[in-house]
């Protein structure tokens, strides 16, 4: 009998010493973790933010309405832009292409604005992009006001066959131009979304340009829904 309890003893310490071993590794390998996204969030603070507009993003595809056939008219130019609330009512000048080092041109007129021909005409399945100057020498530009707009604010399109698209703002952001997130902006989406873009934050006359961008993010009304 003796000999039957102390082996019995000797195997609930070893189960005892195999806990306590199996709770220190996950207890250093949730560290682990928990250490490293910290550090990466240090390095890269606009991961979080990233990660948000993600989840945004999906949360958009996850819709039932988003899974089937979306809405959306065929490709044809924009020729008159307008957002009611900014008071913004104006034409297109030529089609903006891209800079000799990739960069999106933008428009040479401060009154017009552009639309990047490379992407979805507004109203087309994709991402169409229309660009604006915020100001200029000698005052406020066609999208000085843009950063007044607000989700559910909308945006008028007029194209060449006389339709007309009709877009609501989704949400905006503000990127530093170091840090400009081309690929969100510019890919395409599954849906028809427009961008709008300008300038943004603190002027250098030294670098003569701003600190940061504005992207309004909106997306194309059905006709069923518009109010």
């Amino acid at each position: 009998m003796p000999k039957e309890i102390n082996k019995d003893s000797k195997e609930i310490k070893a189960s005892i010493m195999t806990t306590r071993h199996c709770v220190r590794v996950v207890a250093f390998v949730v560290f682990g973790l928990s250490l490293g996204a910290y550090l990466i969030l240090q390095v890269y603070p606009y991961l979080e933010v990233k990660q948000i507009v993600v989840d945004t993003e999906q949360n958009v595809e996850a819709n039932p309405i988003a899974t089937e056939t979306p809405y959306a008219l065929t490709r044809e130019m924009p020729v008159r832009l307008r957002v009611p609330k900014m008071s913004i009512d104006t034409t297109f000048e030529a089609p903006l292409g891209l800079n000799e080092d990739g960069t999106i041109s933008v428009p040479s007129s401060y009154e017009k604005v552009g639309w990047y021909k490379l992407g979805a005409a507004p109203g087309e399945i994709g991402t169409a992009s229309i660009l604006g100057h915020v100001d200029s020498r000698v005052g406020p530009a066609i999208f000085f006001s843009l950063g007044q707009l607000a989700p559910g604010d909308r945006i008028f399109v007029s194209r060449a066959d006389g339709s007309e698209a009709e877009f609501e703002v989704q949400y905006l952001e503000r990127y530093k131009q170091d840090e400009f997130p081309t690929e969100k902006v510019y890919s395409p989406t599954k849906y028809s979304s427009l961008r709008l873009i300008t300038c943004s934050g603190v002027f250098s006359k030294g670098e003569q340009r701003y600190s940061h961008n504005l992207v309004v993010f909106a997306r194309l009304l059905a006709p069923e829904v518009k109010n």
